[in-house]
């Protein structure tokens, strides 16, 4: 039978053990998101001049999103002035551009968007 004192000290290794599985997991999340978002920046035809050209923001987002910078993209097609988001390995993770433009490349492209890319919007895929 167990004494409340070696009781409690078990309780308290369990949580010690749980909180270093749970920064484990944490750290090998933000390694994949690390290694497979630099593949994606790396092989991303958006990402300029340290900017995502994919995404155009107005003037006032620069005071709600603190990863959004003027912009300095000299290709740009937008004239008027706004901003981009600069693409980091955790914001190039996230971003399902590439996953889109992969899924779709068989696909024949019909839409022009404002910085002359062509693409085809995404169809619905039914399982059978």
């Amino acid at each position: 039978m167990l004494t409340p004192l070696e009781a409690l000290s078990l309780r308290i290794d369990k949580l010690e053990s749980q909180k270093n599985q749970a920064a484990l997991t944490l750290i090998e999340i933000l390694s994949n998101a690390t290694f497979f978002g630099e593949l994606k920046k790396s092989n991303c035809q958006y990402a300029v001049d340290g900017q995502c050209g994919l995404f155009i923001f107005e003037n006032d987002a620069i005071n709600k999103i603190p990863i959004v910078t003027e912009c300095r993209i000299p290709q740009c097609q937008e004239s008027s002035r706004h901003y981009h988001i600069e693409p980091s390995n955790i914001t190039c993770t996230l971003c399902e551009k590439i996953n889109i433009e992969l899924q779709s490349s068989s696909l024949p492209k019909k839409i022009t968007d404002n910085h002359g890319t062509h693409r085809e919007p995404l169809k619905e895929i039914k399982e059978e």
